[in-house]
C-alpha cells in the first residue's frame, strides 16, 4: 500500500474467513482486486493428492469460495488461481459455467518481451503468469517463492521484468512467504526483513522501468491507467 500499487489479491475462503474474525480484512484490502484461490487449497484435478474429484465437488467448492469471499468482501471475485496452478479443461469448464472472467493458472513464456490475455474456455479468458530465461540462459518463471526459499537471486527476477515490453506482466507470490517457508518454518525477524526488502526491490524496479501496476480485472476492462 505504502508504494501505491494495485494488486490482485487470489486468497483461499476459509482463510479469508478466519482472517476476518480477527481483523478487517475488508477495508485492508479496499484498494485491491480479491479473487479466488480455492476454498481450503484444494487440488481440483488430482495432480498432487492422487484423488479426482467429482464434477460435483468442484462445482460445489466453488460455489462455496465464491459465498464466503463475497460474504467477507462485499463483492463477488471474477478471477481465479487454481492451487498448486493445477487446472484443466474440466476446471476451466466449470470455471467458465460459474461466470468468472479469468483464470491465472497457466504459465506462458514471453515471447520477444510481450505477453498478453487470451481467450482459453468460451468466454474465459487466461491471464498465464509469465516464464522467461535468466542470465545463465535457465528457465524462470515470475512467481517469487524461490526467491524466498533461497533457491533464486534477486536479481534473477530484476532481470526477467526488465526483459518484459507489452501486455500483462504478473509477478505472482505467496503473501505467507514473507514470514514463513517450506523449510525452516516460521522464520526470524531479520529474515523477515530481508524478504520485504527483496520484495520491495523488485517493485521498485519495475516502477523505474516505468512499468504501470493494475489489477488483473482492471487491466482486462481496459481500466489500466484510470
Amino acid at each position: 500500500n505504502d508504494l501505491g500499487i494495485k494488486g490482485t489479491f487470489f486468497i483461499e475462503a476459509e482463510t479469508a474467513k478466519k482472517i476476518a474474525e480477527k481483523m478487517n480484512i475488508k477495508e485492508l484490502l479496499k484498494s485491491h482486486e480479491i479473487a479466488c484461490h480455492g476454498y481450503r487449497h484444494e487440488d481440483l484435478t488430482g495432480e498432487q493428492s492422487g484423488i479426482k474429484l467429482s464434477d460435483e465437488q468442484v462445482s460445489s467448492i466453488l460455489d462455496e469460495s465464491v459465498a464466503t469471499i463475497k460474504e467477507v468482501f462485499n463483492r463477488k471475485p471474477v478471477g481465479f488461481r487454481a492451487p498448486y496452478l493445477h487446472i484443466d479443461n474440466r476446471i476451466l469448464a466449470a470455471l467458465a459455467q460459474k461466470g468468472f472472467m479469468y483464470d491465472s493458472s497457466i504459465i506462458k513464456r514471453l515471447d520477444r518481451g510481450e505477453i498478453y490475455p487470451y481467450r482459453i474456455y468460451g468466454a474465459l479468458i487466461e491471464a498465464p503468469i509469465a516464464s522467461g530465461v535468466d542470465r545463465a540462459g535457465k528457465k524462470i518463471v515470475s512467481y517469487l517463492w524461490p526467491l524466498h526459499e533461497g533457491q533464486r537471486n534477486l536479481s534473477d527476477y530484476e532481470h526477467l521484468i526488465s526483459r518484459f515490453s507489452a501486455g500483462l506482466f504478473i509477478l505472482a507470490t505467496h503473501s505467507w512467504h514473507l514470514i514463513e517457508s517450506y523449510d525452516f518454518g516460521l522464520l526470524p525477524e531479520e529474515r523477515i526483513a530481508e524478504n520485504v526488502s527483496w520484495l520491495r526491490s523488485i517493485l521498485k524496479t519495475a516502477i523505474d522501468l516505468g512499468i504501470e501496476f493494475c489489477t488483473v480485472e482492471e487491466y482486462l476492462l481496459g481500466k489500466a491507467g484510470d
